[in-house]
């Protein structure tokens, strides 16, 4: 859902130029970096509710669903105020430009209110997925999403009488949508609780620490591995400001555009975890091998005709953000790069998707942070605080990144290590 409001944030601010492009691109990666951060956690819930949800025990269900709430509550309330406190100096520290620090900033100071609310809803999302109702999910997104292009209309550029607040209306607009994102999640709980719980009650439930650390447990690895994420992500950005507002506002642009690639390809990594894992809950490890294979192909079709998208139309895709002629020539140079990379980014999501659905959460988390942070980041550095090289040799190391993921996870997905284990632990269960 988050990639789809980047998105429509970028259309509408984009026509405003260059500063407030990269001021909203600037923003929403550090707003939405700390929110993913800790929403890795619902990993531990995702996989759990699903597996019980194989084995039928619609008690163990609820009993993850309230304890994930109370940690998405909590961990938000924190979040918010220390990114409150601290705005200030989390966008200083990326030496912007003046007119881009001041849009930056009010963007931070708006988001960082709620929190809570874009914390708890994300990791309710994950709850929804595992309990293999994905349609949830995906209804709260069309809703919120088809308000927040209108929100963004109307305070970005000032219609129907409220004042143009430009990249504070981006923000007002994110804001708003995700408050509106979690009622409407637990409309749908509570709509749906009949059959998600069966008899359980939510409010019957009591607190248990061991619950706590069983969901703990298995998205530490997930958070931790989103922890490498999100400080590789917003060091690149610290790097890449470097390189200009022109390059930085390109780069923001098509690294907006490729996420519109991501979405189905993290949708159907999501779907592989959860129906990985009830397969292997229900002890079906035959089936398991089969939605692992379906997956996989999905996401190759799928992201293969973004490919071909990318690679044939890049520059009049870069038009639809910006009436920028230099940020759409250099925009539209780096979608075209990143049409070389769609389907060893389908297969990485899709291979991490089953191992953390066969309860491996520790392996994607150990390919992600060592590709990571020992080829990406020092080429970034290299390319661009070293030689001064333009964006474009970035974009090409993205691509040979991603090659390297896939090559190591093919590796491990073919020698079944994934199946073995969970056939291992079910042995000795």
């Amino acid at each position: 859902m988050y990639m789809i409001i980047g998105v429509i944030d970028v259309a509408i601010v984009g026509r405003l130029g260059a500063a407030p492009l990269a001021a909203v691109g600037l923003g929403a990666e550090i707003f939405f970096s700390l929110v993913l951060l800790f929403e890795a956690l619902s990993v531990g819930s995702s996989v759990l509710v699903a597996q019980a949800k194989g084995a039928g025990n619609y008690r163990r269900i609820a009993s993850l669903t309230l304890h994930t709430l109370v940690i998405g509550l909590v961990i938000g309330i924190i979040v918010g105020a220390a990114g409150l406190i601290n705005a200030e100096k989390i966008v200083s520290f990326f030496n912007v430009e003046e007119d881009v620090h001041k849009a930056a900033l009010s963007y931070l100071l708006i988001t960082f209110k709620i929190t809570p609310f874009a914390i708890t809803l994300y990791m309710m999302h994950a709850v929804f997925r595992g309990m293999g109702r994905t349609d949830i999910p995906m209804r709260i997104a069309l809703i919120v999403n088809a308000f927040n292009a209108a929100a963004d209309y109307v305070l970005v550029y000032g219609k129907l009488g409220f004042p143009a607040l430009g990249v504070a209306g981006a923000a007002w607009a994110t804001s708003l949508a995700h408050i509106l994102g979690l009622v409407l999640a637990f409309y749908f709980l509570y709509q749906n609780r009949k059959e998600l719980f069966r008899s359980e009650e939510l409010k019957k439930i009591p607190l248990r620490p061991q619950v706590f650390r069983d969901i703990l447990s298995l998205g530490s690895p997930s958070l931790l591995e989103q922890f490498f994420w999100a400080a590789s992500n917003l060091l690149s950005i610290f790097l890449l400001v470097y390189a200009g507002t022109l390059a930085y506002a390109s780069h923001q642009l098509a690294i907006t555009v490729e996420s519109i690639s991501f979405m189905p390809g993290f949708g159907i990594a999501i779907a592989a975890s959860v129906l990985v894992g009830q397969s292997i809950g229900a002890k079906d490890f035959k089936m398991a091998k089969s939605y692992a294979r379906g997956t996989l192909e999905f996401a190759l079709i799928i992201m293969g005709f973004f490919a071909l998208l990318f690679a044939l139309f890049p520059f009049k895709i870069a038009g639809l953000f910006t009436h920028d002629p230099d940020i759409i020539n250099l925009a539209g140079t780096l979608i075209r790069i990143a049409s070389l990379e769609q389907l060893t980014i389908a297969s990485s999501m899709v291979f991490g998707g089953i191992l953390r659905g066969s309860g491996n959460t520790r392996t994607p988390m150990l390919i992600s942070t060592f590709f990571t942070w020992g080829f990406r980041l020092p080429l970034i550095y290299l390319f661009i605080r070293v030689l001064k090289l333009p964006i474009t040799y970035v974009w090409m190391a993205f691509v040979a990144d991603w090659a390297l993921r896939t090559i190591v996870y093919l590796s491990i997905i073919l020698r079944r290590d994934w199946l073995n284990k969970a056939l291992d632990k079910e042995k000795n269960s």
